[in-house]
Parts: structure tokens; sequence; C-alpha cells
């Protein structure tokens, strides 16, 4: 993981223009569980920790009710850097770090994704659908190059489920079907 953050670092991506630090990853990277949102927002870039704002502490209370914690998975994002007023990543920003992120994957060899929104989902399921088509289904997430398929599930990212908090329900069938996904396999060692 440290050649990996070496490689990262020397990206020629325009948002460390304006970042304030690289946020490359959180949790157990050992765990069989990797989730992967789409960029850092401001209090990430802060710190250098993805999903710690608003929107992490949500996601957090959200995996905690499937018995997921930090101390159990891993965590990072798609793009390293924090674009300028929270927007999203634009393709050029996402086709600068793409192999990074698949580079990431290969080497924590998780068991499952789970995608964080839907640029995370869209541009590493190769998709074109939207996440409200993407969220509650079953994907394979592959990556000839390094010869792996990984099962893989999309859910909507905790911003948007606080501006839209009539979509709580469904995320909560989600983490439900993802849960059940966990424990048939027995991807958690209690």
């Amino acid at each position: 993981l440290e050649k990996l953050l070496v490689e990262i670092n020397k990206l020629k991506c325009n948002l460390k223009e304006t970042a304030t630090n690289v946020v490359f990853s959180d949790g157990d990277y050992n765990s069989n569980i990797m989730i992967v949102g789409e960029a850092p927002g401001a209090n990430e870039d802060l710190v250098g920790k993805p999903f710690i704002g608003d929107a992490g502490k949500l996601l957090d209370k959200m995996l905690n009710f499937i018995d997921l914690s930090r101390d159990n998975f891993y965590i990072s994002n798609l793009v390293f850097w924090r674009p300028p007023g929270n927007r999203p990543p634009n393709d050029k920003e996402i086709s600068v770090c793409i192999e990074a992120t698949k580079k990431h994957i290969h080497i924590i060899n998780p068991k499952l994704l789970i995608f964080v929104g839907s640029i995370a989902a869209k541009s590493l399921l190769d998709k074109k659908e939207g996440i409200t088509k993407l969220r509650g289904e079953k994907h394979i997430y592959v990556d000839n190059t390094y010869g792996i398929k990984i099962p893989a599930r999309a859910i909507f990212h905790p911003a948007y489920l606080m501006r839209n908090p009539i979509e709580k329900k469904t995320t909560w069938n989600d983490l439900i079907e993802i849960d059940d996904f966990i424990r048939r396999k027995r991807l958690i060692i209690s």
C-alpha cells in the first residue's frame, strides 16, 4: 500500500493544486469488504481520511446497523483529492485516478465491494445507468488487467440521503441484502 500511495502522489491530477491532503484510506486493510466512494469532501481533505464529515458519520451509522465498522471494513475513494466546492469529480479527474483505484482494489483483494454513490458505481462497474438503476442489483466488478472478479453492490451516497431522506428506506433494504450476503459468505469473522 505504501508503494501505491507513492504512485498516487505522482499522479498528474489538477485537484492536487487546490486540495490540502491526499485522502487515501481508512479501516482494516485485511478486510474482506472494501467500500469505495467518489471523492473526498472538505472535512476529509483537512484530515486526510475518507468519509469523516456528516455524510461519513451517517455512512458509519448505517453500516453499524449491519455490524460493519472501520474495524472490519476498508474504505477509500475513486478520486483521492477534494474537488473545489465539493463538486463531483469530472471525467478527466476520474480517468487520472481510476487505474490507481483499480490497483488499490487488486491489492486489498476484497470478497465484496460496496460502491457509494453514482460516480463510483458507474465508473468502476463501467455502466451508463445511474445509481437509482444500479442500487439493489447484484453486480460483478471485473478487472481483466488483474484477472479479478468481485461481487459488488451499489448504494446511495449518504450525502444524497441527507438531502432526500425518503430514500433511507430503500437504502435500508440494500443494507439488509448486503448483510445477508456477508453472513452467507462468512466475510466477517467475529
